[in-house]
């Protein structure tokens, strides 16, 4: 296992974390944990070197902090670091206390304190609300405290309020979504050289794009497969960990061959060649002509549907048509969907658009959807 070493934070952390946001389920269609294959996965990672583990207060329906507490109160509590996050939207729709949530996330959690502490996917709108509360300020004072370690957040938002924002505060990390999709098509390279020239340290989320790099289309795929049988999202992995200022790569690993797969890609430790960078290059290319909705199944927006509408399987089947033009395909994946959950019963209220960290405009998908549907029925 590869390990970083920043001075600024005094650890040697796994450069793999394990993100317990897609965690085996009981059924497809529901949040409900798998708790028995999710140990296995967990203890799998452990150990193997990965001593990082994110979580936040909505993962699976508001569960994923509860099974932390059950799967890492295994391990003794020195050998693992725990991260998770402050829910601005939740303050904010539910008028509660940074302190509240904050207390009852340890006891949530089992632990007595946090490795690292994030506000959760900030924007200029979301930091209104954490300003609001002082959230900061009394995240702060728990430091002093001892009972956060190391204090950052998770950013969607605009490059100019970024800017502001690491000037603003001290932060001790940011985390940040960066792939080779979204290194140019939505700058991620201009927030990451922020970090760099301020020499903050960064943990990526979805590298592999909430799994759609390994999924890829049959071009991307093919440019790959010329190299030889390493996985798709290998690529997409030792991509961001060539970036020095990276300092863990979260994963969301929902299969026991996800974990092994990355446990391979971490333990090699290869540095990408030119002829995998020039790979990279044009399999992005080829995806790119293909990528019809940039989910990343994060599910924030389902949250906060008052029409219960499953928005990212909804554009899962939708992408999958775009790429393979098989309608039967498309028919086969949207009727697994509940149908009271389909994009038919989508209101139009805008609900989710606040909430979504790709900032799509949802609504005017899940028409082109209820069209895609419509047209082929």
């Amino acid at each position: 296992m590869q390990y970083s070493n920043f001075d600024s934070i005094g650890k040697s952390i796994s450069k793999l974390g394990f993100g317990l946001m897609r965690l085996p389920k009981i059924k497809e269609d529901d949040d409900v944990i798998d708790r028995e294959e999710a140990f296995r996965l967990i203890d799998l990672a452990f150990k193997n070197g990965v001593n990082y583990f994110d979580t936040a207060y909505f993962y699976h329906g508001g569960d994923s902090e509860s099974f932390a507490k059950e799967a890492l109160s295994r391990y003794p509590r020195e050998s693992f670091y725990l991260a998770t996050k402050l829910p601005g939207s939740y303050m904010r729709d539910n008028k509660i206390s940074p302190e509240e949530l904050f207390e009852g996330q340890l006891k949530k959690c089992g632990v007595d304190y946090f490795d690292f502490y994030l506000l959760h996917a900030v924007n200029r709108d979301i930091m209104k609300t954490f300003e609001e509360y002082r959230s900061y300020e009394y995240l702060t004072e728990q430091k002093k405290l001892g009972r956060i370690k190391h204090l950052g957040f998770s950013y969607h938002g605009d490059l100019e309020f970024f800017l502001e924002l690491i000037d603003k505060y001290k932060w001790d990390f940011v985390q940040l979504q960066i792939n080779y999709y979204d290194w140019d098509a939505d700058n991620a390279k201009a927030y990451y050289k922020a970090l760099e020239e301020r020499n903050i340290p960064c943990i990526v989320m979805e590298p592999v794009r909430g799994g759609s790099l390994h999924k890829l289309n049959p071009e991307a795929r093919a440019v790959f497969d010329e190299l030889g049988d390493a996985s798709y999202a290998s690529y997409a992995l030792r991509y961001v960990n060539e970036l020095p200022q990276v300092m863990v790569i979260l994963s969301g690993m929902s299969t026991y061959e996800q974990v092994e797969d990355n446990l391979k890609t971490f333990n090699e430790a290869k540095p990408l060649t030119e002829e995998e960078k020039v790979a990279i290059e044009k399999a992005n290319y080829y995806f790119r002509q293909n990528f019809a909705i940039p989910c990343t199944d994060c599910k924030y927006c389902v949250e906060h549907c008052p029409a219960g509408v499953n928005i990212p399987a909804c554009f899962t089947a939708y992408n999958e048509y775009n790429k393979s033009r098989d309608i039967d395909d498309f028919k086969r994946q949207y009727i697994k969907i509940p149908e009271e959950k389909r994009a038919h019963n989508c209101i139009e209220c805008g609900a989710c658009v606040s909430h979504c960290p790709q900032q799509l405009k949802i609504p005017d998908r899940l028409k082109k959807v209820k069209v895609l549907s419509d047209e082929n029925e």
